[in-house]
């Protein structure tokens, strides 16, 4: 009797759970959606290619030369050498690496507290032991996004670049950070040392290369999003809404936004969950066939980029956009209904 009564217990607590887990991705869903259209109210107008547009572009500003290296001692004698002891040891190159790993760690944590200033005057600590350290430029790089400061930032996104593909990875990055400011960087305000306190930021956005399934070409689209103050006192997470807008370009030449559907949602269950400050979300992005026909029956044109806005309490907060133009060519209301 004790047996069977056991297992349905634990058929009981099997039931639950799965019930619960079902029901929070449920709520998610319905608290915080991800809209791939654009937002309401905003009737869509359409703009001319940009072969009609004379775009400048602007003079890639000279990355910061390494500091020059000590001048070498001179030598003493050997008879001085003998009656001489050493006054200074120096330092072994692994200590020194040390170092620069401690500073970056520390760096961190300030930035987790939102002390900017401490953990950029921490990294510039770390830069003059190794102005050519990969982990030091990325971090002083995204230091300086945050402090509204977007050419700085740009200039250490090109030293990486510099340094070239040896850097691993994070090569790839600092290229697509660069082609981003690089443009005109007055199409974005939003990325204009400002004044204005903004509470959230499009921290970075990765796009897997176009593959083709079941004879469709298709990308993943994944944004991750920042809170500027980590302690942010009275978010609610059903004042964020995000917006990502595919635009193609019609055989006419003119661009016109995406209106088919796409699936988007966050990665997590519930956003900016206990002290993480902060969340990605992802959109599966199916690529227009050119010369196939739209669901109203129009020929459909060719992909040509994206936006993403992200609003909070129904005003921008900030936006990205591939080309990087597009952001001013099709611009996002500041506000939203």
């Amino acid at each position: 009797m004790a047996y069977s009564v056991a297992v349905y217990l634990v058929g009981a607590v099997v039931l639950l759970q799965i019930g619960m887990l079902i029901s929070v991705f449920w709520l998610r869903a319905m608290v915080v959606p991800v809209s791939v259209a654009l937002p309401k109210g905003v009737t869509p107008q359409p703009l001319l290619s940009p072969s009609s547009v004379v775009i400048k572009s602007p003079i890639a500003p000279q990355p910061k030369a390494p500091p020059l290296p000590p001048p070498l001692p001179i030598l003493p004698s050997i008879e001085e050498a003998e009656v001489r002891p050493a006054l200074l040891s120096v330092p072994a190159t692994s200590d020194r690496v040390t170092r620069v790993t401690t500073l970056n760690d520390e760096a961190q944590i300030f930035e987790h507290h939102n002390d900017l200033d401490t953990a950029l005057e921490t990294l510039i600590k770390a830069e003059d032991l190794d102005p050519r350290g990969p982990v030091t430029l990325k971090n002083l790089a995204e230091i300086y996004y945050l402090k509204n400061n977007p050419a700085q930032s740009k200039i250490y996104w090109q030293r990486l670049v510099d340094l070239g593909p040896g850097v691993g990875t994070v090569y790839a990055t600092a290229k697509d950070h660069v082609l981003l400011l690089d443009s005109n960087d007055a199409a974005n305000p939003l990325r204009q040392p400002s004044d204005r306190r903004r509470l959230l930021y499009v921290n970075h956005v990765e796009k897997t290369p176009v593959e083709t399934l079941n004879g469709q070409p298709q990308f993943h689209l994944r944004a991750e999003l920042k809170r500027k103050d980590p302690n942010m006192p009275g978010f609610n997470q059903k004042k964020l809404q995000p917006f990502v807008v595919f635009y193609q370009m019609m055989p006419d030449g003119t661009l016109l936004p995406d209106v088919a559907q796409h699936r988007g949602s966050f990665e997590n269950t519930f956003l900016f969950w206990g002290n993480t400050n902060s969340e990605a979300f992802g959109v599966d992005y199916i690529m227009p066939l050119p010369g196939s026909r739209g669901p109203t029956g129009q020929p459909v044109g060719e992909y040509y980029g994206f936006v993403i806005g992200i609003y909070y309490n129904k005003e921008l907060q900030d936006c990205y956009a591939e080309p990087a133009d597009l952001a001013t060519r099709m611009p996002l209301p500041a506000e939203i209904e």
